[in-house]
C-alpha cells in the first residue's frame, strides 16, 4: 500500500470518533436515527475542523445498511464503496475549480434520477463560496425543491458571501475551532499508537500553532517524524513551523522594552541570514507583548500563555519593568509595522526603520543611551574680528527759534483800497494781538464810514440810457 499521510490516516470514520463539535455531531446523529432527514445542510467554519469529514460520515449513516447508534458500521457494501469512492450516488465536488454555472446545470440534470445502490444520492460542495452568482442562481431552483432522494451539503469557511436565499433553504451548523486540550489529547493518541517520540512541550507547540485546526495539527507532526531524528523536541517544532524560539523572543523583546538598538538589528540580522519570514516575526512579537499583558492583569497566566513554566517566569519579570499601558501601545504600533511590510518593496529596512521608531517616541521605554548615536562635537576655532570704527563726534547745531513776526493793523486807507488782500492767517493774528483799547476807536470809524456812504449822490439812469435788448 502506498504512503497515506497522517491526517488522512486518522481522519474519523464515525460520529465517535470526531473531536469536538458537540452541537453538530448530536443533531446529525439525531437525524439518522429519526430518519428526519433535510434536504441541505450547511457546515461552515474556519479550515481544518472538521465539515467535509463530517458531511462524509453523514453521507454513509444516511445510507448505511446496518447503522449502530447513528453510527455508520463502515462494513456493508454501501459504506465500503463511500470510503473507496466507487460508489457513484455520493459525488464529491470542489466549488473552487468548479464554480461555472455548468458545473452546475449537470448537476441539477443529473439529481433527478434514482440512486444506482443507495438510499439517498449525497452532494458535498466543498468552498461553495466560490461559485460565481449565475452557478448559484441555477442551483436555486434545484436547492428549493429538490427530489424526495437527494441530499445537499454544502461547506464553506466564509458563510457571509453566500446570497441569502442559499441560507435560507439549508440547516446551518457552525463548526468552532478545536480547543487546545482536544487537540493535544489526539496528537497524544496518534503518536503513541504510531511509535512518535516527542516531549509533552513539543506536543502543546504543534497545538498552538494550529490555532484550532486539526488537520494542521497532524501535518505539523507528520512533518516532524520524518524531518527530526530522534526525540521531538519544542524548539524543532518551532524550527519546522518557522515560529521564533522562546529564548530569541525574550531577547527581542526586552531589548525593545530596554531600547537596545544595537540588539535589536543583531536580531534582524540573523532572522534575515536564517530566512525567516519577518512578516510572521511582526506576529510572533505582537504576541510575545500580548502575553506579557496577561502576566501583568491576569492572576494565573499559566492558563492562557502557551509556553513552557520557565519562560512564563521569565516573562513576568520582564513584565514588572514595565507598565501595561506601554504593553498596549506596543502592540498597536507592532500591527502598524506589520500592516507596512505587506506593502513594502524591502521588508528589511522597513522593519528596522519601525522598530527604531517605536523606541524614539516611545520615552517611558527605559532607553540605554549608550546604544544610541552621540553626535561629534566640532572644535570651535576663534577667529579674531577687527575692532569695529568708533564715529567721530559730530558738532552739535541748535535748531534756530522761530522768530514771531509783529501782527498787521488795519488803518482805513488798507480798508479803502481796491485790492484789499488780507491773509486768513494774518487775520486771525492781528485780531488777537489788537487790544482791547482799541475797540473804540473801530467803532467810530466805522460810523464815520457809514455817514460817507449816506452823503455820496449815486447817478441817476433813464429808460434812453439803457442799452436795446436783442431779441
Amino acid at each position: 500500500m502506498s504512503y497515506l499521510a497522517l491526517y488522512r490516516e486518522w481522519r474519523p470514520k464515525t460520529f465517535d470518533e470526531v473531536v469536538e463539535q458537540k452541537q453538530a455531531v448530536y443533531a446529525l446523529r439525531q437525524a439518522v436515527k429519526n430518519k428526519q432527514i433535510a434536504h441541505a445542510y450547511l457546515f461552515s467554519g474556519t479550515r481544518g475542523t472538521g465539515k467535509t469529514t463530517l458531511a462524509k460520515i453523514f453521507s454513509r449513516a444516511i445510507n448505511c445498511l446496518d447503522p449502530q447508534d447513528g453510527n455508520p458500521c463502515n462494513q456493508c457494501q454501501i459504506c465500503k464503496g463511500i470510503l473507496d469512492g466507487s460508489l457513484m450516488d455520493v459525488v464529491e465536488m470542489d466549488a473552487a475549480s468548479n464554480n461555472s454555472v455548468d458545473n452546475i446545470r449537470r448537476i441539477c440534470d443529473e439529481v433527478v434520477f434514482m440512486p444506482s445502490l443507495a438510499k439517498y444520492k449525497v452532494y458535498i460542495i466543498d468552498e461553495v463560496h466560490m461559485l460565481s452568482t449565475g452557478a448559484f442562481n441555477a442551483l436555486l431552483k434545484t436547492l428549493e425543491e429538490p427530489p424526495a432522494h437527494a441530499v445537499f451539503i454544502l461547506a464553506t469557511t466564509e458563510p457571509h458571501r453566500l446570497p441569502a436565499t442559499i441560507l435560507s433553504r439549508c440547516q446551518r451548523y457552525d463548526f468552532r475551532r478545536i480547543p487546545l486540550d482536544g487537540i493535544t489529547a489526539r496528537l497524544r493518541e496518534i503518536a503513541a499508537a504510531d511509535g512518535i517520540d516527542l516531549t509533552d512541550d513539543a506536543v502543546e507547540a504543534i497545538s498552538a500553532f494550529a490555532d484550532g485546526a486539526m488537520r494542521d495539527a497532524i501535518s505539523l507532526l507528520d512533518q516532524a517524524r520524518a524531518s527530526i531524528p530522534g526525540k521531538i523536541e519544542r524548539n524543532d517544532v518551532l524550527a519546522l513551523a518557522g515560529i521564533t524560539q522562546d529564548d530569541f523572543m525574550l531577547n527581542m523583546g526586552a531589548a525593545v522594552i530596554n531600547g537596545r538598538i544595537s540588539d535589536l538589528l543583531a536580531g534582524i540580522d540573523e532572522l534575515v541570514m536564517g530566512g525567516r519570514d519577518l512578516a510572521r516575526f511582526i506576529s510572533d512579537l505582537a504576541q510575545f507583548f500580548r502575553n506579557l499583558l496577561i502576566c501583568q492583569v491576569s492572576a494565573t497566566p499559566e492558563k492562557l500563555i502557551q509556553a513552557t513554566d520557565q519562560t512564563i517566569v521569565q516573562m513576568k519579570q520582564l513584565s514588572a519593568q514595565t507598565g501595561y499601558k506601554l504593553v498596549i501601545k506596543l502592540i498597536e504600533e507592532l500591527s502598524e509595522i506589520g500592516s507596512e511590510l505587506r506593502w513594502s518593496s524591502d521588508a528589511r529596512t522597513s522593519l528596522e526603520v519601525g522598530l527604531i521608531r517605536i523606541i524614539a517616541k516611545n520615552s517611558e521605554l527605559n532607553i540605554d543611551k549608550t546604544y544610541l548615536p552621540q553626535p561629534q562635537q566640532q572644535p570651535q576655532v576663534q577667529i579674531p574680528q577687527a575692532a569695529a570704527p568708533q564715529p567721530e563726534p559730530v558738532a552739535t547745531v541748535s535748531e534756530p527759534s522761530p522768530v514771531q513776526e509783529a501782527a498787521p493793523t488795519i488803518t482805513k486807507e488798507a480798508a479803502e483800497s481796491e485790492n484789499p488782500i488780507v491773509e486768513a492767517a494774518d487775520v486771525s493774528a492781528a485780531v488777537e494781538e489788537i487790544p482791547q483799547s482799541a475797540t473804540a476807536t473801530d467803532k467810530s470809524t466805522s460810523a464815520d464810514t457809514q455817514e460817507e456812504d449816506d452823503d455820496y449822490n449815486y447817478p441817476q439812469f433813464s429808460d434812453e440810457d439803457a442799452p436795446p435788448m436783442s431779441d
